[in-house]
């Protein structure tokens, strides 16, 4: 039998002292020992690998020690040493994976009622809390709101929105927040200092960064590390182990999604090996890393990295340009969401997320296709300057009652080159329209990025665009044909090109010159019916809505 102890037992914390990175939960908990307020009941959550089981152990050590309730620990007396041996009977720890049914949580609550054999407390630690059914939880509820003296639950869970509300307002909520690379990297010096490991330059930066904000995660992958590389561990070892999908990895994915260069990028993939959602997540946090650049400069505290990280974040900002930074991002959060939900195809996911995202167009600053397309805009309008945006009235000044719209004029026919520029343009905007309307109308997203695509795209002078809908079943035409969501896409479209345009649907069941109403007009009233009073207009105008007649 082996007598080796993995790093992650042997150097958890057993005092509120060695706990690092939860300094606030520490604070509360020491205070309540000092001044003998000690709740009934004390709910902690957070990420894995963050510390929660550790701070119930601890908190079960500090109740019971002979010399407590104490905020530190002797170790030396009887409790102490039992619990250090995982042999003290009046600690019941529990896992609710295994133990969900309500049969469980009853046998509990009648084990509640016998006083504790040795120790002061009669202590429940109910691991990952959540798990437990409906019945069970209900189960629990008069216990936990009144539990005898001799009682104290410590529950642990990494998803509190999956906990009752009537459970969660009977305990002491204590949030652990994930563990900054700092922290991690600290305390891993510290370990390996006392393991007598030399790790090369950069090792435990390295390590901090796959941990994710977890302890445990960061002991177990140096286990690992250490037992492929032994005590003298390189970057190098780490590339081998991990696979290279650590930071390094998502840097040399950015740049051929940013080079545009797509053969290289599927040449690159297959080299990669490792779990998918873990090299977006490093994708993730090299872009967010880029965007605080950006908007905060590389000198912001909560900017993490060393110098050259800094600069690199910072170059790759300015390169890419806010915008495209948060629209990368949407797009590596939504491949991650999918990965989720079509086990099996991780690798397909995050090859046409990338692909997705290294097209030409997606890779130009969005302020730089808003100056191309007015410029084709122009050139199609015959070099007529662009029309102005139109401002919407405050809602105080009276506004004097809409003339009904003049007839469209057919648009002028263009010469094919200009022609093709214009599609050329639009098909740049196709990607980040669909974004923007996402924010806020993701089924309808939805329903453009299947029944449509860039092509589908066609200018009509220089204020409209139409867009050619094919397939569409019934509900998504009753999606298409609702005014509000036609208003929606215009504004979307809108938004991403810079300057105010209609976006008309075609194939929608309505004719193509029927696209959603501009905003500064609304059809004029049926015959027969009193006009519209100017404050319902200016309200319609204000948010975007359609003024319509119910008989």
């Amino acid at each position: 039998m082996s007598s080796y102890l993995v790093l992650a037992r042997k150097y958890r914390p057993r005092t509120f002292e060695e706990v690092v990175g939860q300094d606030a939960t520490t604070r509360i908990l020491r205070g309540a020992m000092e001044g003998g307020r000690i709740g009934h009941a004390y709910l902690f959550a957070g990420p894995r690998g963050t510390g929660k089981t550790t701070l119930a152990r601890i908190v079960a050590r500090c109740l019971n020690c002979e010399k407590g309730p104490i905020p530190t620990p002797c170790g030396s007396c009887e409790r102490c040493q039992a619990m250090d041996a995982s042999r003290e009977v009046d600690l019941i720890e529990i896992d609710a994976a295994s133990h969900t049914g309500v049969d469980h949580i009853r046998e509990l609550r009648e084990e509640t009622a016998y006083v504790p054999m040795r120790a002061r407390f009669k202590v429940y630690i109910v691991d990952e809390v959540h798990m437990l059914s409906r019945s069970a939880f209900n189960a629990l509820l008069k216990t936990l709101e009144e539990p005898p003296e001799h009682v104290v639950f410590l529950f642990a869970t990494t998803e509190l929105f999956k906990v009752p509300d009537t459970v969660v307002s009977r305990c002491q909520v204590l949030r652990l927040a994930p563990l900054s690379e700092e922290v991690i990297q600290r305390q891993l010096d510290e370990v390996f200092r006392r393991e007598e490991v030399q790790a090369g330059p950069g090792v435990t930066a390295e390590l901090a960064r796959m941990a994710r904000g977890g302890m445990r995660d960061a002991l177990s992958i140096a286990d690992k590390l250490l037992a492929l590389a032994g005590s003298r561990p390189t970057l190098e070892d780490l590339s081998r182990l991990s696979g290279e999908t650590g930071s390094r990895a998502a840097e040399r994915l950015l740049a051929c999604v940013e080079s545009g260069d797509r053969a290289l990028l599927l040449r690159t993939l297959p080299g990669i090996r490792g779990d998918e959602a873990e090299l977006l997540s490093e994708c993730l946090s090299l872009l967010r890393a880029s965007a605080i650049a950006v908007h905060c400069g590389e000198e912001a505290p909560f900017l993490v990295g060393s110098a050259e990280e800094r600069a690199n974040a910072a170059a790759r900002g300015r390169r890419l340009g806010p915008e495209r930074l948060e629209a990368w991002m949407q797009e590596c959060l939504r491949a991650r969401e999918r990965m989720k939900l079509m086990s099996g195809q991780e690798s397909l996911v995050l090859e046409l997320a990338l692909l997705d995202l290294a097209r030409p167009e997606a890779t130009i600053p969005l302020d730089e296709l808003v100056q191309r397309l007015e410029a084709l805009e122009r050139r199609l309008a015959g070099d007529a300057p662009a029309a102005p945006r139109k401002e919407v009235p405050p809602a105080s000044a009276p506004r004097a009652p809409a003339a009904a719209p003049p007839a469209l004029a057919s648009p002028a026919p263009s010469r094919p080159s200009e022609r093709g520029r214009s599609e050329a343009g639009l098909f740049a905007l196709w990607s980040p329209f669909l974004s923007e309307l996402a924010r806020t109308h993701g089924a309808l997203a939805t329903v453009l990025e299947r029944r449509a695509g860039p092509a589908a795209l066609t200018a009509e002078g220089t204020g409209a665009v139409s867009i050619r809908l094919q397939g569409l079943d019934a509900t998504e035409q009753k999606l298409v044909q609702d005014r509000r969501n036609q208003v929606a896409t215009s504004r979307a479209f809108s938004r991403v090109a810079g300057r105010n345009l209609e976006l008309r649907f075609q194939g929608a069941g309505t004719p193509a010159a029927e696209g959603p109403p501009s905003r500064g007009a609304e059809p004029a009233p049926a015959s027969g019916k009193a006009a519209k009073d100017p404050l319902t207009e200016q309200a319609a105008d204000l948010f975007g809505g359609v003024i319509e007649e119910v008989s």
